[in-house]
């Protein structure tokens, strides 16, 4: 299954967003290179966070790497700008509801896409990534920052490297000053003075976001409690839909 580039996070800012790209460009989280199947699109949940990199029209510029369109499999409603970011609220569908009424005892929260789009320019071709975000308002304040975590709070953006898509609607192919050079690990991932700070710890093999200790219980919204384990054993199991049981009936008759 596809890891998201990051879990359990959610972004602030435009300055959130590009230290995130960022540390994609210096392979410090990874990138998003196909389609979500549907174990992704099952996985996918408030925290989650994807960068990709859209496919260009132009044959020459394709890094192979890139993805045409990013589907998750839910039905949004129209775009609402806020600052340099779009969000979208998840749009209720009677098919998954079903579903996840089936499988959950926790009530359905409504689920929001934030997108941030940009430009970056290299001597080679000019790229377009995308960042998606998603959360719900009731997890919202539970999720982490880039602050929580120094190999992401210590990176340095150069300034210009990231040009909001939403700000050149009509793409220039060059802008005063030349185009950028290609991203530099050593100059540009933290500080000079520094020292490169220890793989994020514990036994998830991909470079996301891992927090060392839990999170502070202030962030936990009062009231809300793991349900007991003596109470989820004795639940008694969701009855059958009834065109499940004529279903069986018919197999298991002659």
């Amino acid at each position: 299954m596809q890891k998201p580039t990051c879990c359990g996070m959610r972004v602030r800012s435009v300055q959130d967003a590009e230290k995130i790209l960022h540390a994609v460009a210096l392979g410090i989280l990874p990138m998003i290179t196909r389609r979500l199947d549907e174990g992704d699109r099952l996985a996918l949940q408030s925290g989650c966070i994807y960068v990709w990199e859209e496919r260009s029209s132009n044959p020459a510029e394709a890094s192979g790497q890139e993805i045409q369109r990013f589907t998750e499999g839910r039905s949004w409603g129209p775009s609402r700008a806020r600052d340099n970011f779009l969000l979208y609220y998840e749009k209720e569908s009677t098919a998954r509801s079903s579903i996840l009424q089936r499988n959950t005892i926790m009530p359905m929260q409504q689920l929001i896409k934030q997108t941030y789009s940009v430009f970056i320019d290299s001597p080679q071709n000019s790229r377009k990534w995308h960042l998606n975000a998603y959360y719900t308002q009731e997890s919202l304040d539970m999720l982490f920052t880039v602050d929580d975590f120094q190999h992401l709070k210590s990176i340095h953006v150069p300034s210009g490297l990231y040009v909001c898509a939403r700000n050149n609607c009509a793409r220039k192919p060059g802008r005063p000053g030349g185009r950028y050079a290609p991203v530099d690990a050593d100059r540009y991932a933290r500080p000079v003075s520094s020292t490169p700070p220890p793989p994020p710890s514990g036994s998830v093999s991909y470079p996301v976001p891992i927090p060392s200790a839990l999170p502070p219980l202030s962030r936990i919204p009062p009231g809300r409690h793991l349900a007991p384990l003596e109470y989820l054993q004795n639940i008694p199991p969701i009855p059958r839909d009834p065109s499940d049981d004529d279903a069986l009936r018919r197999l298991s008759s002659p």
